[in-house]
């Protein structure tokens, strides 16, 4: 067996689990290569590397971002990958399973001794980015959205010198997109996906792909409306510990999609309408709540009057007047626990 590790050095502690695989690897007798990202190669090219080098297994040591950017030539060569979860959030980890480092270090540990693990396939989602420089295509597993959500995540490149980024940036940055403006924006979904629980707009809207650029869509129902985000998510509890998406799963064939459509905006009682977003989502009913838009398929496109951040995994992208969502036909086979 050959073992291919990806790398992304970005946290301090992911060396320090390396060291730990690595021993865990040689007392195996287990042949390895490595390969580090960096911001201006985040994995494709490594992987790629890693692939054609023969590995049998690839073991990824980051977060959500390192899965997301090295997926689709992961995907498309099918061979087992197991995560390491050492970035910040670690959202596809933690909905599989796999909690922490040391959990994770004994899945190598027992795949090595026996290549018989359990496994799942993770579909790879596609994401058609229409910025002002052209069209974008890229790929995501668990989470995209546009609008407030995404001004979350951009949010913590803000924190003040010295403070870092991590949870806390999160939690910077979501603190502040709660209070971001409604954008206007038309949801358009094929007749498949199928009716949502709760509409966007009180409207109700009925419901093999490539790596070529961007293609229309064939899409048939479209509503108007302002909203603070609209997201498509295959994790239920994208945010922490709150569900907020309940028939989200990593595997499913199709997303769950939401569209947050808060009626106010003066602080003071935006604060109140999210504090009621809250308890219904604490209390398992987020759908009760009159702002939250759910609803199931396989494609959606949003297209905005103006201008919007979108996220991808907690990665922005930037600013984009249309997104088009397209559930994966390719999956990535990732070995869990159970």
């Amino acid at each position: 067996m050959k073992v291919g590790i990806l790398i992304n050095p970005k946290h301090g502690h992911t060396m320090r689990a390396y060291s730990e695989l690595v021993e865990i690897i040689r007392r195996s007798h287990t042949r390895y290569r490595s390969a580090t990202t960096t911001k201006q190669w985040p994995g494709v090219e490594q992987a790629s590397k890693l692939l054609d080098w023969g590995a049998d297994l690839i073991v990824i040591l980051g977060g959500d971002g390192t899965l997301r950017v090295s997926a689709p030539v992961l995907a498309s060569a099918n061979v087992p990958v197991l995560i390491i979860p050492t970035g910040t959030a670690n959202v596809l980890s933690r909905h599989l399973g796999i909690r922490s480092t040391r959990q994770a270090l004994q899945l190598v540990q027992k795949y090595l001794d026996s290549p018989f693990a359990p496994r799942c396939g993770v579909p790879v989602n596609v994401a058609d980015c229409f910025t002002e420089a052209g069209p974008r295509r890229e790929h995501f597993l668990s989470l995209a959205g546009i609008g407030g959500d995404a001004r979350a995540v951009s949010g913590r490149t803000r924190l003040p010198t010295g403070l870092g980024w991590g949870i806390l940036g999160y939690a910077y940055g979501a603190g502040r997109a709660l209070f971001a403006p409604l954008i206007s924006a038309h949801l358009t979904t094929p007749q498949s996906s199928g009716p949502p629980r709760q509409s966007p707009g009180g409207h109700a809207a009925p419901g093999a792909e490539s790596d070529s650029q961007p293609n229309e869509l064939p899409l048939e129902t479209t509503t108007a409306n302002y909203v603070w985000s609209v997201m498509a998510s295959k994790t239920a509890r994208p945010a922490g510990p709150i569900p907020v998406f309940d028939r989200a799963r990593p595997t499913a064939a199709k997303f769950e999609l939401l569209a947050v459509e808060l009626s106010t905006t003066k602080p003071g009682d935006r604060l109140g309408e999210w504090a009621l977003i809250g308890w219904s989502c604490v209390n398992r009913r987020p759908a009760a709540h009159a702002a939250m838009h759910y609803w199931q398929g396989t494609e959606a496109s949003i297209t905005l009057d103006d201008p919007a951040p979108v996220q991808l995994d907690g990665d922005l992208i930037g600013d984009c007047r249309r997104l088009d969502l397209r559930a994966g036909t390719t999956a990535l086979t990732i070995i869990t626990a159970n």
